[in-house]
Formats: structure tokens, sequence, C-alpha cells
């Protein structure tokens, strides 16, 4: 391998997801880092992502290291969800996965909404909550956590996915589904949780140093 092969090697990083919004956050967020943030199949993983714990720290660490390992290359994941305060946190690791395997997100979302009128209609507070997992050959995995506060109201906007059309954001007063990419980007659980790995100094430039 020539030396500008063995730099694009070691600055390639794998988002561990098939949710396509969550791999462009990743790319956005990652822009001003020195990775080349590629998806599952541009770097050649075609097996099953296994979400398997009852925890976002479980299930985004089960897909880092499973693709990390599979690969040699470093992978970050994610496992995130809405947490509805009058239902204890619920759903939250389950948000994606709570109706069914055939359940898209309009219908989770739906679906949510009318829980939510049917056994909390007067209290609507929720929060998004995200946990990133590093993996890196050779090292011990690392995880952060970011998380944001809102409301859950009727779907407005069209932009964003998952939940984001009914999470009314306390910091921007408009849901995720009417910010735009700068604006969430700048106040996200996702975001958030990438800054405080950033912090950690893991993605600094020579990530192959582990």
């Amino acid at each position: 391998m020539t030396s500008a092969g063995r730099d694009d090697a070691r600055r390639t990083l794998v988002a561990a997801t098939n949710n396509d919004g969550k791999l462009r956050e990743f790319r956005r967020l990652l822009a001003a880092h020195p990775w080349r943030v590629v998806g599952l199949a541009e770097a050649g993983w075609s097996g099953h992502l296994d979400e398997p714990g009852d925890t976002y720290v479980e299930n985004a660490l089960a897909k880092a290291v499973t693709v990390s390992a599979a690969l040699t290359l470093p992978a970050i994941a994610d496992d995130s969800g809405i947490e509805v305060e009058a239902l204890r946190g619920w759903p939250g690791p389950r948000s994606a996965r709570w109706l069914g395997e055939g359940a898209g997100d309009a219908d989770r979302l739906a679906a949510l909404i009318a829980e939510v009128d049917r056994l909390s209609p007067d209290d609507r507070r929720v929060r998004y909550v995200c946990v990133v997992a590093l993996c890196r050959p050779g090292a011990q995995p690392v995880t952060a956590r970011g998380e944001c506060l809102g409301v859950l109201v009727a779907p407005r906007g069209s932009r964003g996915f998952g939940y984001d059309p009914a999470f009314l954001n306390d910091d921007l007063r408009l849901t995720f589904g009417e910010a735009d990419d700068a604006a969430k980007d700048g106040v996200s659980h996702r975001a958030r949780a990438l800054a405080r790995l950033m912090e950690s100094g893991v993605l600094d430039p020579a990530p192959d140093a582990g």
C-alpha cells in the first residue's frame, strides 16, 4: 500500500448505521475533523447490525465494536431515543423498535402522539438522548452522551427524521422538522454527544494512534 493509501485508511471512519439521516449528521458534525466518514455499504459491510441491549450505551457499543472488528477500521455508532417525562422515560432506547419491525418513522410518530394523548395529555415534556460510541482497532471503545429538551407537539416541518417533526426544541423554539441543518446541529442531542467525544481528544488528528 502506498503512503497515500495508508493515510486514507487511517483517516477512514465508518458510520455504523443504516439510517441515512444519521449518516448525514455524522458527516456534517465531523466535517472539521480529519476523518473520511463513510457509510456501511461504501466500507464493504453487508452484515446485520444488532441492538441487543436495554441501554443506549450497550446498543451503541454493540454496533461500533462489531463493525470495527469486521473491517479493522475505526467505527462510530450511536443509539438514541425520545423519552417522555410523564411515561418515566419511555420509549427511550426502544424508540425505533417499540412499534414493531414493519413500522416507519411516520407510524411511530403518530403512535407515540396517540399514546401520550391517551395517557398523559397535560404533560408533554420530552427529551432526546444520544450515546455515541467510537471503537478503534487496538484501543478501548469510548462513549459520550448528549441530551436536549423539548415538548411533544403536532408534527411541523418536513426536515430531519424519526420524531423530529414533533420535537419542539426548547433552545430553538422550533421543531427539528422546521429547523435547518445548522440550527439543529447547534443544539441536538447527537451534536452534544459528539462534542463531548471530541473534548476527550479521541477524534484528533492521529486517529490511528489509539
